[in-house]
Formats: structure tokens, sequence, C-alpha cells
């Protein structure tokens, strides 16, 4: 059996080939085949650009998952949950190699004190949980600090006077309480004191509970001293209760001295009864004189680590006033199946069955009445995860936002209000192009030049005072939108249909039936439109991905839609969300949570490229001069 391509390559002799048709007359024969007819040489023109078919099915699936995937998605993209808010992208399989699993690094956090880690003894940060650190990603720093903070460390406090003072006076917060039966005295470290300029540091008391304040002891030289202020005064004969004022003085304007530390100490303890320093010197008040009170040479301990927020925000937490109502519905909701414990060393809590969301009462509020209802809520001890109905971790494919919604799902919400508003301005600058243009080109003469002024005195107005008068006259929302997008949308629809009717108008068919009577409209859409259609058709598919960027760029603005303002269409309603109102939320947050306008921006981007390739195929599929054309 030979296939094609032997029978090709094979070499055969003239004298195996004769004629078989030879003697016969031959007449009109029937067409071999079946005949093209228009919309099917269309599609094999349109099947053959492989590329543009791609694209085509990308765009197919981006609308059909901008329908289905809200509805499948079981992740919250309405209500409000801060406790999941700025969860970052978390995405199986490529979580097991670091990419997307949930985690973020955070740098330069305050640490807590209080809190050191045994093994490593680094200090722990603030307010994070221990549970979600990566211990072995943590690091501490310390970095030099100003700030009146009890997180700084160390240092000493600085009293500078200003150019036109020659002293100022400090206070403490606390009271002294100085014991003549203990011996008490008071201990200042003295840092800097610039002794050639007369700089003195004077300690003052009210020997008398509120009298005057009166100079215990004067000291001009750096060091540790000691006032025994009952030696110093031996009228003293009982304790002092004061406040301690420090003042320093000095001939030289703008010169400063700097205190390490404030002791008070007595015989009843080798310990300091009241030990200032760091942050607790820092913050007596000036209360005479003129200049600055501030620290110097002081330090503050960061902490850098990898973070797991989604352990943190899933793990258990405290409610403080959870909701009575909720309470009775998840009781409700579980029956038999939970079993309440009480709690031998609370009594008026009590514990739940392991699987409750709810795991421990710490105790019922008190209730109030509003408006004649009374409303009452619980302290409450939440497992998180488990309330909101998750066995193990849930995965955000794009994380949430500042709400605590999921960006997955609010991205295909938004994408489908982007293409709805597309498809409806198209849809209105279409019909009003294709009357237009109509009109224009048939008639031509005085008419089309009329139109067509018309149509370039309003494309000539400057786009941004078409949207500044719709703002000023609608506010802000989807009426403005669609007006906006509509009041000069139409102009490229009506000069290509315009151009269509140029193009047909004299054709003999067209001459043929106003020959036998046939009416205007008749000959506008029965005969001239329905063949300039192909054309008519790509530009207005061309024109919906620019409506849909122009609604992102507005919404990107603040003139557009936004969170809240809903709309219905046809009894359906459709959230304020599009794609350009998820970038103009995630822009505030470019820096931190840059995953909020990236996937808003790829989504938005790949609907712009396939749009853009589907109307070139279409452009390409209904050129006239193509038809027939096989390659």
């Amino acid at each position: 059996m030979y296939n094609e391509k032997n029978i090709i390559n094979k070499d055969i002799p003239k004298q195996k080939f004769e004629f078989v048709q030879k003697g016969q007359k031959l007449y009109e024969q029937k067409i071999q085949g079946k005949p093209i007819g228009y919309m099917k040489d269309v599609w094999m023109r349109f099947r053959k650009n492989k590329v543009n078919l791609i694209a085509s099915t990308i765009l197919l699936v981006l609308i059909i998952c901008s329908i289905l995937m809200p509805i499948i998605s079981n992740k919250e993209y309405i209500k409000i949950d801060e406790k999941v808010s700025f969860l970052p992208p978390r995405v199986p399989i490529l979580e097991k190699f670091g990419i997307m699993d949930g985690t973020v690094f955070i740098e330069d956090r305050a640490v807590d004190l209080s809190k050191k880690d045994e093994e490593t003894g680094l200090y722990l940060p603030k307010g994070y949980n221990e549970k979600a650190l990566y211990m072995d990603t943590l690091t501490n720093k310390r970095v030099e600090s100003l700030e009146k903070s009890p997180l700084i460390l160390n240092g000493q406090s600085v009293l500078r006077l200003n150019y036109d003072s020659t002293s100022m006076t400090v206070e403490s917060n606390e009271f002294y309480n100085l014991s003549i039966a203990n011996n008490a005295y008071i201990e200042i470290d003295v840092f800097e004191l610039d002794s050639s300029s007369n700089s003195k540091i004077e300690v003052l008391l009210q020997t008398d509970f509120g009298g005057d304040y009166t100079v215990i002891e004067t000291i001009t030289e750096t060091g540790k001293h000691q006032v025994k202020v009952f030696e110093l005064n031996e009228d003293l004969y009982a304790d002092v209760i004061s406040k301690l004022r420090i003042r320093y003085s000095s001939d030289n304007k703008g010169y400063y001295a700097a205190i390490t530390s404030i002791s008070l100490f007595d015989d009843s303890s080798n310990e300091p009864i009241l030990f200032d320093e760091g942050y607790q010197l820092s913050v007596y008040k000036i209360v005479d004189g003129k200049g600055l009170y501030q620290r110097q040479n002081s330090e503050m301990i960061l902490a850098s680590f990898r973070y797991n927020k989604y352990l943190s925000a899933f793990d258990l937490t405290y409610e403080s006033a959870f909701s009575s109502v909720e309470y009775e519905k998840l009781l409700a909701e579980w029956g038999d199946k939970v079993e309440v414990i009480p709690n031998p060393d609370n009594p008026d809590g009590w514990f739940f069955s392991e699987g409750f969301p709810i795991r421990e009462v710490v105790r019922k509020n008190d209730s109030i009445k509003v408006g004649g209802q009374s409303y009452s809520s619980y302290e409450v001890y939440l497992d998180y995860a488990s309330y909101l109905g998750y066995d193990d971790l849930p995965y955000y494919l794009f994380g949430t936002t500042l709400a605590g919604r999921d960006l997955f799902s609010l991205v295909w919400v938004g994408l489908r209000t982007s293409l709805l508003i597309g498809a409806i301005v198209t849809l209105i600058n279409v019909t009003i192009g294709i009357l237009y243009g109509a009109v224009s080109g048939y008639y031509g003469g005085n008419v089309d030049m009329l139109m067509q002024r018309f149509a370039e005195v309003m494309s000539r107005i400057p786009w941004l005072i078409v949207l500044s008068i719709m703002v000023v006259l609608f506010d802000p929302g989807i009426t403005t939108l669609i007006l906006t997008l509509v009041i000069t949308g139409w102009i490229g629809i009506a000069s290509v249909t315009r151009m269509q009717f140029y193009r047909y108008k004299r054709r003999e068919y067209v001459l043929a039936s106003r020959t036998m009577g046939a009416r205007d409209l008749r000959l506008i859409f029965r005969h001239i439109l329905p063949n300039g259609i192909g054309t008519i058709i790509t530009a207005s598919v061309l024109s919906i991905p620019l409506v849909i960027f122009l609604e992102a760029a507005l919404s990107f603005l603040g003139f557009g839609i936004g969170h809240g303002q809903s709309f219905n269409v046809f009894g359906f309603t459709f959230s304020g969300v599009s794609i350009g109102v998820l970038l103009s939320d995630g822009r505030n947050f470019l820096f931190n949570h840059p995953y909020l306008t990236v996937f808003p921006s790829i989504v938005v981007s790949i609907l712009m490229i396939t749009f853009n390739m589907f109307g070139n195929a279409l452009r390409d599929a209904f050129n006239p001069s193509l038809r027939g054309v096989e390659d």
C-alpha cells in the first residue's frame, strides 16, 4: 500500500499513466465536496491560529472561574474578621519547598524583657505568639535609641540648658521616703559635668511636708555621690517624705549634665529601696527653668525572626465579650456531643469537652439593656480554627486582606464585576455607535459632516473634565463610572460602522434592492450592516479590555465603585468589589503586603492579554479578504 509520502518520492514511468475520460464529452459536473458557509469559513480561520486559540481558551476559563470560584470556595469574603487579617498566601505542595508557606520574616521588633529563651539566651519579641515563632531563625541586636520607653535600656538622662537659660530643674514622679531611724541616704551617679564653667548639680527636698524645697547637697564633679540627708541637716528630727528635685545650673548657656542613676538606701537592706535609672529616670518632669531633658547612650534590643501567621491566627484566642447568641447557637448545634466540665479553680467558669470550639468559659459578663432588651456575653478561650469550621490550618491561596477577607475569592468576585461592567458599557457603546455610525455613513453629505463634527467635539473634551463633572453631579459610584465610560466611548465604534457603510452602500446588491423599492431601514439593517458586522464585532470585542482597564483605573483612583456599593442587574446582586477596587486597597500596603497588589495585577494582566489576542483572532477570522484561504 502506498501512502502519500511514498507516492511523491517514487519515480513512476509515464507509461503507467493513461487518460481515464478520453473521448468523453464533459458537461457541468456536481461540485465534489461540501460548500463552506461564511461562519464555517470564519471558524476554520479562527482555529488555525493555535496561539490565539489557547488565549481564547484561557479567557473562557477566566470567565468561568469568575462565576464559579466564589461559589466553590468555602472562605469568607464578605464579613470582616480582623483576627485573620493580612495572612500571607499559603499553597499546598509549594509550602513544602518554603514557597508561599504562610510564614513571614519579621525584622526589628521590640523584645519583651521578661521573656528569654533558655537555650539560646535570646529575648522573645513582644506581642507575638511563642508557638508560631521559628526559634532557629530568632536573632537579637542592640541599637541606640533616645526614646523614653520602658523597652529602652541603660544610658543616662541629660539635662541640657537652652541658650537663653542658666538653670533647669527636674522632679521625680515618686515620693522618696527617707527614714531617720534607718539612716536613709540618696546616691547619685553623675556621668558628665563640666567643672570649668561653674556647673553644678543641686539636690533639693521638702524637709517640711508641703513646704518649700531646700538645697540638701551641691555636686560639682562626676562620680557617685552619697547625699546623707540627716547628717547634712542636723535640724531634721523626723522622716522626710518628698519628691526629689535635681537642679542643674551653669554660667555657660547651652551646656549640659548627665546622670546615670539615683538610688535610695538605708540600713534596713543592702539593696536600694528605690532605684531610678534608664526609663524611670528619663520620665522625671521639668518643673523650672528652660531646657531639654532627654536620654543618651541608651539602647534597645530588637528581634528578627520567621513567624507562622496561620498558627498565630488560629491558635487558642481570648475573647472578653463572646456573644451569648453565638454561644447558645454553638451549644444547640453540638447538642449531646458536648459536655460541660466544672472548673475546680474557678467557680464562675467551666470547661468543655474536647473538640468543642469554646475550650473554657472564664465567667459570664454582666447583662446590659439596650432599648428595653437585655444582652449578655461570656469571657472565653476559643479554638478559632474549630470555631470557623476547620479541622486543620486552612489554605488561603492568595492570602487575606486587612478586613480578613479571602483574597482568592475577592479576585474572582472583582473579575466578575469588572467583566460585567465591561460588558454593560461595551453593549451601550456598541448600540449607540452602530446607530450613530450607520446614519452618518448611510446618508453622507451634510448629515455626515454635521454628525462627524459633533463626534469630534465630544472626543476633544478632556477626560478629567468629564470625570469631574460626573463626580460632582452623581458622586462616585456605579452610575458615575458607567456614564463616564459611555459619554465618549461610543465614538470609536461609530467611526468603524461609518467606514463599513461607506464601503458597502454603493455595492450592486444594495443598488438593486433600492431600485426595487426597499426602504432605508431595510437597506441599513438587512443589506449593509450584516456585511460589515465582522469588523464591528472585532472592534467591539477589542473595546472590552479597554473598558475594564479604564474601570480599574477609575476605581483605583477612588472614582469608581467601592466596598458596600453593590448593584443589581436583572435581579442579580453584584458586590461593590472590582479589580480596580482591590488594587486601590492593596496600594496602601504595597511594601509590607505586596501580594494584595500582585495577584489582582496578574489576573487583570492575563485578562487584558487574552482579550486582545481573542480580538485579533476575530479580526483575522472575519477578514473578508482571507475568505477561502487555507494557509
